[in-house]
């Protein structure tokens, strides 16, 4: 869509949960999806999505001490109801550490290259020795310490959901209930930092191990790299994929696999949105396809084998490289891991919402159970404690007729945003960034230029995806999708191959396909609207090309649209 079509859009909506940076500021999605892969409710926006930005800022200000933070919505921005990251941010840090760049940062979230020709500024002064020292140290204490407290918040989380489950909410105090609401902000902040810190290290370590092995294994190294650390295991939804087989065998009783996983699924962050123990349906049809079997033995094969190509390569080189390696590995799992504090509590959160709604309902505050995730934080407590909050359901229908319209907006990946406006960024802010502006795709061509993520090679038919939980996929057929949440794991278990429009290799569509052994390629842009549904597709995990083999042929729904 062009960009005054943007704009006619954005004319129809209301802005209320947009978070518009004072100054003219760039922003993307990619990556984003990984979490918040639909607009978010203006509920789950003050009880989830503030908190967890709170938690960025008190990891990179007060842990780390690599930028400063300014307060609410530094890090990230919500555009009517889409979540997105902040760049600027991320780019200032840059001045801090060594080794990194402005240019380097737009490279890494944007894809684009420095432009050879811009005028060369003075270099920011950064930080001084003292400074980086601390810095250092500061790293060093975070790398050790938060694996330790994601388990301890893990089991503190869990143990509280089981509780949660088994309590009857409806006799509990209207007090308790406020008090849950209103201590959930600092508790979500705190189960936030270990994740940012994981996604902190994880992401330069990956970076310097596809650095390292390219000095010995050349062009090799990419794909050697990413078979290296495909099969990891001890990843939270890839023992989910295992429990499910367990359950399609009769090893693992369906009550058992929902209170070790139920609290996960698509959008999970979102309050309103179904966790697996709510969608019987859901797990019935994940239970049949994961009978299917597994493919452990060979992602530990394939693992092995890169492994030991690495090794040799190496030679004694290997000591010091087997080792960042390992570490690398290790941290890629605490990405993925340190999530689930974060979900178990969304879903405790979810229980309290819904008993809340039901007295909202039952004393005619509220026409229908859901209007309650069109409140504010505000105003949830203010009714609650007997303060009617004027123009109520006016103030409901406008928020709801926002989020039904933002579903559709074509919001750009990569968004250049001042108060009141998105857009896309032209080619002159991309020079004056002091970047060269994204190639732009070849509509024609019958080659699709990515990253790998996952490695192998699979030709199939073409299934575009939207929604996890409302398809149903046929031997050899290959997901296309704009990106992935969490809760697709266990779908990838069902797929030949994988296909996502954004993201990069340390991204959920490249883990997840990764551990569950499939082809992946990430970060092609176009997929979901260049690749036809039900069209023969072969997906190249290792070279991070897609290509469009045959035209389409007809399927009898569309799956996933809207």
């Amino acid at each position: 869509m062009g960009h005054d079509a943007l704009q006619r859009y954005q004319e129809q909506l209301d802005d209320e949960l947009c978070t518009w940076p004072a100054q003219p500021a760039l922003f993307t999605r990619a990556n984003a999806n990984d979490q918040w892969p639909r607009p978010i409710t203006p509920l789950t926006f003050d009880l989830v999505a503030l908190p967890q930005e709170r938690g960025l800022g008190v990891a990179f200000a007060d842990e780390l001490g690599v930028a400063a933070d300014h307060g609410p919505w530094t890090w990230n921005a919500v555009f009517y109801g889409w979540f997105t990251y902040a760049v600027e941010p991320a780019a200032a840090m840059a001045d801090n550490l060594p080794g990194y760049s402005r240019t380097g940062v737009y490279g890494d979230y944007f894809g684009v290259v420095e432009d050879p020709d811009a005028r060369r500024t003075a270099d920011a002064k950064g930080a001084g020795p003292l400074q980086l020292a601390k810095i250092g140290v500061n790293f060093v204490r975070a790398l050790r310490s938060y694996p330790k407290r994601s388990v301890g918040y893990r089991k503190e989380a869990h143990a509280r959901l089981r509780r949660d489950l088994a309590r009857d909410w409806t006799s509990a105090p209207v007090a308790e209930l406020t008090a849950r609401l209103r201590a959930n902000h600092d508790e979500t902040v705190r189960y936030r930092v270990p994740h940012v810190l994981a996604s902190v290290i994880s992401a330069p370590l990956f970076k310097q191990v596809n650095e390292a092995a390219a000095k010995f294994a050349g062009p090799e190294a990419p794909g050697l790299v990413t078979a290296a650390v495909t099969g990891l295991g001890n990843i939270h939804l890839q023992e989910a994929t295992v429990a499910l087989g367990a359950v399609a065998r009769g090893a693992l009783t369906r009550a058992d696999f929902l209170d070790q996983y139920g609290f996960r699924g698509f959008n999970e962050f979102e309050l309103a949105a179904r966790p697996w123990r709510d969608d019987p349906a859901t797990v019935d049809r994940l239970v049949a396809g994961a009978a299917a079997g597994d493919r452990t033995e060979q992602t530990a094969k394939t693992r092995a084998e890169a492994r030991a190509t690495l090794q040799r390569k190496a030679g004694r080189r290997w000591v010091v490289f087997g080792r960042l390696l390992h570490m690398a590995e290790t941290h890629i799992r605490w990405r993925e891991n340190g999530k689930v504090p974060m979900a178990l509590a969304t879903h405790s959160l979810r229980l309290i919402v819904r008993e809340c709604s039901r007295r909202l309902t039952e004393s005619a505050r509220l026409s229908t159970l859901d209007d309650v995730y069109f409140l504010r934080l505000s105003e949830l407590l203010d009714e609650l404690e007997g303060a009617a909050v004027p123009d109520l359901a006016e103030r409901i229908a406008r928020r709801r007729r926002t989020h039904e319209l933002a579903a559709d907006l074509p919001l750009p990946e990569m968004i250049d945003a001042q108060h009141g406006r998105i857009s896309v960024i032209t080619a002159e802010r991309w020079r004056s960034l002091g970047v060269l502006p994204p190639v732009q795709s070849d509509t024609d061509s019958n080659r699709l230029v990515g990253a790998a993520g996952s490695p192998g090679r699979v030709t199939g038919r073409a299934r575009i995806v939207s929604d996890p939980d409302e398809v149903e996929l046929d031997d050899g057929d290959v997901i296309v999708a704009y990106g992935t949440d969490p809760a697709w794991t266990a779908l990838f278990f069902q797929a030949a191959a994988v296909v996502v429009d954004v993201g990069g290799p340390m991204s959920h569509s490249a883990i997840a396909a990764r551990e569950i052994g499939i082809p992946c390629v990430v970060n092609v842009k176009h997929g979901t609207t260049l690749i036809q549904e039900g069209q023969q597709i072969t997906v190249d995990g290792d070279s991070g090309e897609v290509l469009l083999v045959a035209s389409s042929v007809e399927l009898p729904n569309q799956i996933g649209a809207g």
